[in-house]
């Protein structure tokens, strides 16, 4: 929008007291009413989708699919039928990905009307791997991940404090590995040579399990559980280094906002972190089942004062040269504006080096 663009937002009303049109910080969003029963949701989904596009059909120039569910599948089936370009986002890979889809009732289906897309935005090199095995031209594959606002350095500065602080921000469950993350802590409190405290920002279903097994691992004083945190920047900023021990992530913003704010990354080697955290600092991604190499990465950085700021200065330099946001809008509009005027096949070299430095690994195929 701040670039001059007009922007329209489909979504569904999940609570009745939405309105089924609001103008949101400047944004249309469009709300079709949801149905709990699912045969009768998928079969209503269509017919609501092209009430709200025949409205929108002379305001609307292109479609950008944010999902890969059957509500963006009808969007692009609609919007070809009307001929409007589509761009479509790939927002996870494996399990969520094309092969998961592809596993799934009507999966083929679904694969088809994602490759009826003018133009795929793949944020990571495997969803380009994946868009390449279902035969999708890579000439019209968008290499772009998520974007982030910048805010100043000085909203930063270095702490004082002579205690080491490593910051954890999430959803308290089971799939954060917070578990493993206070294991691992319990190492670092026996061996580090100088004050540390984990800080736990965040709420969610396994906070009173969390809390128990800090107890019974003595973390004592060491581990804060803060809870909901209304202002992010803000704690990070009181931070030397962020931490995220999760199984699984896409493009994870968390470790995004750790970047802006020029703290070092230890986090599993998983989803998209590879790529957000570069070979800077790629040697502070763990594999998701060694626990002990997640204690040795945090200690590393705990003991060596030079090491963490050397790190986070490159992390605070990657936000700038590749996930700022204004960069990240410019790309898209980039792309915009080639399928617009008909020249899908020249997005691919949009960008077209983001990858180079990570190679996709896949699986050995047996004989």
């Amino acid at each position: 929008m701040q670039r001059g663009h007009a922007v329209h937002a489909l979504s569904s009303r999940f609570d009745p007291g939405q309105n089924e049109i609001d103008l949101i910080d400047g944004v249309l969003v469009h709300r079709m009413k949801w149905v709990e029963f699912k045969p009768a949701r998928f079969l209503l989904i269509p017919f609501s989708l092209a009430q709200i596009l025949v409205k929108l059909r002379r305001d609307v120039d292109m479609v950008h699919v944010h999902n890969i569910s059957w509500f963006g599948a009808f969007v692009t089936l609609i919007a070809k039928a009307w001929g409007l370009p589509v761009i479509t986002k790939l927002p996870g890979i494996g399990d969520s990905g094309i092969p998961a889809i592809g596993r799934r009732a009507f999966g083929f289906l679904r694969i088809a009307l994602l490759k009826c897309s003018d133009a795929i935005i793949a944020m990571t090199p495997e969803s380009v791997a994946e868009l390449a095995d279902i035969g999708y031209p890579t000439a019209w594959v968008l290499n772009v991940t998520n974007g982030i606002s910048l805010l100043p350095m000085t909203s930063f500065q270095p702490r004082s404090s002579k205690t080491v602080s490593a910051i954890f921000v999430g959803r308290l469950s089971s799939e954060k590995g917070l578990s493993d993350l206070l294991h691992a802590w319990a190492f670092v409190k026996a061996h580090a040579t100088r004050p540390v405290m984990l800080r736990l920002l965040g709420d969610g279903p396994q906070a009173g399990e969390l809390r128990a097994l800090a107890s019974a691992l003595d973390l004592g004083e060491t581990v804060e559980f803060f809870g909901y945190c209304r202002n992010v920047p803000k704690e990070l900023a009181k931070a030397d280094l962020f931490v995220l021990p999760s199984y699984a992530e896409g493009n994870s913003n968390a470790i995004l906002e750790a970047m802006r704010a020029g703290l070092p990354v230890v986090a599993r080697n998983v989803g998209d972190a590879p790529i957000q955290v570069g070979r800077e600092g790629e040697r502070f991604l763990v594999p998701p089942d060694d626990r002990q190499a997640l204690s040795d990465r945090l200690l590393e950085l705990i003991e060596d004062e030079s090491l963490r700021i050397r790190v986070g200065a490159a992390m605070r330099a990657r936000i700038e040269g590749l996930f700022a946001i204004d960069r990240v809008a410019a790309t898209y509009e980039q792309a915009y504006e080639l399928m617009l005027s008909g020249r899908c096949e020249q997005i691919g070299q949009i960008n077209s080096a983001l990858f180079d430095e990570h190679e996709t690994r896949r699986p050995a195929c047996a004989e």
